[in-house]
């Protein structure tokens, strides 16, 4: 089996593999399994930690369906049978999977003059690094021997790869030291190989000064003459590099930071850099490059810290797909030149603009399309169902609804749920990752850039928006009516297909069919059909789901 590593450098490199959750998440990525690492010396950063919740959330969430009473199947021979959500396993790279989060500097080391023990060495090495880094006495916007790294590299690329190579070899070498077991024994005889995607910006500071130094030590690594049995052929190393997308306003006094009249000149300066690096060596396999044509203004500042939580944009879907491209190929042929996309129109963005294989462009947006409305239908449908209760006897409960609603929907699904806190620990993982989910496509919308964005449509379960707040741009409704929640899944996702979407009224009358789901049970039977109910297109062959 190919061992599939995905390592988010950065800021942007965490929105990525957020993106890239969400696809795996609904199903859309390769059968084995994926382990993330996400890498940033901000220890707080509000994108990483939003990407770093996440991951636990959809590891949890499988964790209690692959065992126990509520149980989900993903692997019933009859494909009518099983379920894509959540079959893809994800783990945590770090701590034999028990953490994603690597921060290449310790606490005890502050700044770049401590990492580098400028007071230990030499005269001459003295001077030499006074020459390459500002000294101590600079002025504090200009601040790069002393710079506080608590907070990320602030822009400083070469900052950062100073101390991520200090990092990586001698003050924390946990990430090497686990990426070393990973390429051994994926590439061992009889094992299927090693897949590593690197993702991340070449403009700001982490993604920037991460994203070469860390392919580089791995592209090393897998050379003939590494001394680890690393079997070098079997190693394959991909990238994802985003251009600058956004636009933030500048600090309104002078920081240690980059600004945005800097983005661009910085970005071109990287782009030459690599231009030289895949010349010179063949560190990557598949380079993607990905960005957006008119930059999208995010209207605040916020140098690290909690505060820099950007929300969901469309270019990181993009880059998203660039992933599972990797990951799902039948082989990696190594290629010279980057690789890139366009779409058709400028201020338009529709389903066959996104960067898919033609030939598994239909399987792969029905996932999405489907997975979206599931986190509708459990968000606004089965889990006020579930809440209202009595959790000890949900079968006796009577529901006032309209005729197409008068049997309760969860009566065939729960009949053996044992109402324990693992079943509603697993509810409420559910409950987070619905609603995640949506706020994830909603924001993704509003900061597209694009007049005519013809994926989806989250007008109608967002009750508040605020592009002037872009931490927290979206708010969604709470509650939707029965009416409501009929003429809502006519509209939720563009169609991907010739066929019309499928209403309430289809949706919730398939999810009371009597169907099989494999061997699906408890709360995990209900999952099945509330997703299988869910899908896009009911015809006529597919309205009975066997």
């Amino acid at each position: 089996m190919t061992m599939n590593i995905l390592i988010g450098i950065g800021g942007t490199g965490a929105k990525i593999v957020e993106s890239a959750l969400y696809l795996l998440a609904a199903g859309i990525g390769p059968k084995e399994e994926v382990r993330v690492c996400l890498i940033d010396q901000d220890n707080s950063n509000g994108n990483v930690q939003r990407t770093e919740a996440l991951i636990k959330l959809i590891c949890q969430i499988q964790d209690e369906l692959s065992n126990g009473q509520n149980r989900l199947d993903w692997k019933h021979q009859n494909e009518a049978e099983r379920t894509a959500l959540f079959s893809i396993p994800l783990r945590q790279l770090l701590d034999d999977g028990r953490r994603a989060h690597w921060r290449p500097a310790p606490e005890d080391l502050p700044d770049l003059r401590t990492i580098l023990e400028r007071s230990n060495a030499t005269p001459a090495q003295q001077s030499l690094f006074d020459v390459l880094f500002r000294p101590a006495d600079a002025d504090d916007h200009e601040k790069e021997q002393d710079l506080n790294l608590a907070e990320g590299y602030r822009g400083r690329a070469h900052v950062g790869s100073a101390a991520l190579l200090s990092a990586l070899h001698h003050d924390s070498p946990e990430f090497l030291k686990t990426m070393t077991e990973h390429m051994r024994n994926g590439s061992a005889e009889g094992g299927g190989g090693v897949r590593i995607m690197l993702v991340g910006s070449l403009f700001g500071g982490t993604g920037a000064a991460g994203f070469p130094t860390i392919a580089r030590s791995l592209h090393n690594m897998r050379q003939e003459d590494n001394p680890n049995d690393i079997r070098g052929d079997k190693v394959h190393i991909g990238g994802v590099l985003m251009l600058p997308y956004f636009t933030f306003d500048d600090p309104e006094q002078k920081a240690n930071v980059i600004t945005t009249s800097q983005l661009l000149p910085q970005a071109r300066v990287a782009l030459e850099y690599y231009d030289r690096l895949l010349e010179q060596e063949d560190v990557f396999d598949h380079l993607y490059i990905a960005g957006w044509d008119e930059m999208i203004p995010l209207n605040y500042h916020e140098p690290g810290r909690l505060a820099q939580r950007n929300p969901a944009m469309l270019p990181e879907l993009l880059a998203a797909f660039a992933v599972q491209d990797f990951f799902m190929a039948p082989q990696i042929v190594p290629k010279p030149q980057p690789m890139m996309a366009a779409r058709r129109e400028q201020k338009a963005f529709g389903w066959t603009d996104l960067p898919i294989d033609p030939n598994k462009r239909q399987p792969v947006i029905d996932r999405i399309a489907q997975a979206l409305r599931f986190a509708y239908v459990w968000r606004y449908r089965i889990d006020p169902d579930l809440k209202e209760g009595p959790k000890t006897n949900l079968v006796d409960r009577a529901l006032k609804r309209p005729p197409e609603f008068e049997a309760d929907i969860i009566r065939n699904h729960v009949k053996n749920t044992a109402w324990d806190s693992a079943a509603q620990a697993l509810t409420q993982n559910i409950r987070d990752f619905s609603g995640d989910l949506l706020n994830w496509a909603a924001n993704l919308r509003l900061y597209s850039k694009v007049d005519n964005l013809n994926l989806w449509n989250m007008g109608p379960v967002v009750a508040q928006i605020d592009p002037k707040r872009p931490q927290n741009a979206v708010k969604l409704q709470d509650v939707r009516s029965d009416s409501d929640q009929r003429e809502d899944l006519k509209t939720l996702v563009a169609p991907t297909s010739t066929l019309p979407p499928a209403g309430g009224a289809a949706v919730y009358a398939a999810l009371l069919a009597d169907t099989r789901h494999g061997e699906s049970s408890a709360l995990g039977r209900l999952i099945a059909a509330t997703y299988r109910a869910a899908r896009l297109h009911h015809t006529a062959e597919t309205s009975n789901v066997q």
